[in-house]
């Protein structure tokens, strides 16, 4: 586990929390009450609240942890194997656990990254990552040209925390909840921009919508894994790149599926 972790508390607002997680390079906070952890604030939270109509017209600043986080929190205790821990984001489907003490208080945090670090160390030659990626069925894959918040719902419906961005079968691109994250919302009434256009008989006023595009956010050349590579070097190359997840690509460089640090999750779930 991680010590000592990141936190914020109900009444912070969401800008101060977005900025907290840009700043300590962390994708998920803990929320406090006193000395106990009450919920979760993540990157994906805010990307829901800019999916969310009525949020979208609000700016940040204006929003407050409370209203977006998830509660009530699943914790791991400081004894918990793990195997146990593992099996407990899978069930609850979440990426970090804060960590307590037999008294109910925080000491630390563990998350899909020390797991997959633990993995990386102890798990070479074992897998190939063809055997524990995602196949490309039901991949949230998307094209350049679309909007952003294409993405954005694609992510949401998927319950993935990155969009593959491909050019025919090849991966191109990836958009993350962290570049998402990044988004600021259009404030009320403004998501155009009034200009007047002229054309050969009169001029007259027109809107400029401002809809970024997927080419306007993604990273571009990703880093790819080819499915037959060893699964426990996949592990290390997303340590060492500080990444959550990257595509994956068969002999041809065709897109065959995505490796994220869930999946070692899913592997150490089940190893007794």
């Amino acid at each position: 586990m991680q010590s000592p972790v990141i936190v914020v508390r109900g009444v912070d607002t969401v800008a101060h929390a977005r900025n907290l997680m840009l700043k300590e390079r962390v994708s998920r906070l803990v929320v406090m009450e006193g000395e106990r952890p009450v919920g979760t604030l993540t990157r994906r939270d805010i990307i829901r609240s800019l999916c969310n109509y009525r949020m979208r017209r609000r700016n940040f600043e204006s929003i407050i942890v409370s209203e977006v986080m998830r509660s009530p929190v699943t914790t791991a205790n400081e004894e918990d194997s793990i195997t146990d821990v593992a099996k407990k984001m899978v069930s609850g489907n979440v990426k970090g656990l804060p960590v307590v003490d037999d008294r109910g208080e925080l000491v630390g945090i563990v998350t899909k990254t020390d797991l997959t670090r633990y993995f990386s160390e102890n798990f070479l030659s074992r897998f190939k990552v063809k055997e524990i990626s995602q196949g490309r069925k039901g991949l949230p894959i998307i094209h350049s040209s679309h909007t952003v918040f294409r993405a954005m719902n694609l992510m949401e419906k998927t319950s993935a925390d990155r969009v593959i961005v491909v050019d025919d079968s090849r991966p191109i691109g990836i958009i993350t909840e962290t570049d998402l994250s990044l988004i600021r919302q259009q404030r009320s009434g403004s998501s155009f921009r009034k200009g007047r256009r002229s054309d050969a008989e009169a001029v007259s006023p027109t809107r400029i919508y401002l809809l970024p595009t997927v080419a306007d956010v993604m990273t571009p050349d990703p880093t790819i894994v080819n499915e037959s590579e060893d699964a426990g070097i996949a592990a290390r190359m997303l340590i060492d790149k500080g990444i959550g997840g990257m595509p994956v690509v068969n002999k041809k460089g065709d897109l065959a599926g995505m490796i994220t640090k869930f999946d070692f999750v899913r592997v150490l779930a089940k190893e007794a």
